[in-house]
């Protein structure tokens, strides 16, 4: 006779729920507030230009992608004995390796997938300037330019994901360092 397997209940938290919402709509509106910044700039700019744009918003990405995979990957220890010794950065890193979850959460899928959603509409934008500008309708070009986007996100997040695991802890020290700046900033604003 099979044995009976039981299953946990985990009670869903009123924070997680919270935070969940949250999440969401910060979503939402960064992701309305940058595709209409970028339909904007593509409106009037040559094609090198767009095609820039869209270059930066891949690596934006690939480089916010790598950031959420080097905080899940990294140990909290080496911080400690940096934050005793009163080194710069070292307490916002421990904040962020404590918080890994919802800084992974951020960088790879809010900041990431915005990022991925936003590459897109812009390589429409391209193609579409392109058939205009030289009078063509391919669906090659369309094709062309999707697989384009998706080879240079794909491809560059696999690369960024294994640089960001074997420099894990350099990665959180530096992004730790830039919030350390940014507060100090903030506070020197304040007074």
């Amino acid at each position: 006779m099979a044995k009976k397997i039981k299953f946990r209940r985990v009670k869903v938290k009123e924070q997680s729920i919270k935070m969940l919402v949250l999440i969401t709509g910060m979503t939402f509106l960064i992701a309305m507030l940058f595709s209409y910044i970028f339909e904007v700039l593509l409106a009037d700019v040559p094609l090198v230009i767009a095609f820039f744009l869209l270059i930066s918003i891949i690596i934006i990405g690939i480089i916010c992608d790598g950031i959420g995979n080097a905080v899940v990957a990294v140990d909290e220890v080496t911080f400690h004995a940096m934050a005793a010794s009163k080194v710069k950065g070292a307490k916002e890193s421990i904040v962020l390796i404590r918080n890994a979850p919802m800084v992974a959460n951020l960088f790879n899928d809010v900041i990431g997938d915005i990022c991925g959603i936003i590459s897109g509409s812009t390589a429409t934008a391209i193609v579409l300037s392109i058939e205009t500008g030289f009078g063509i309708q391919s669906v090659l070009l369309s094709i062309a330019m999707s697989g384009f986007v998706a080879a240079l996100t794909v491809g560059g997040k696999a690369i960024g994901k294994s640089f960001a695991i074997a420099r894990a802890r350099y990665i959180v020290y530096y992004v730790g360092i830039i919030m350390y700046y940014v507060k100090k900033i903030i506070k020197s604003n304040r007074k």
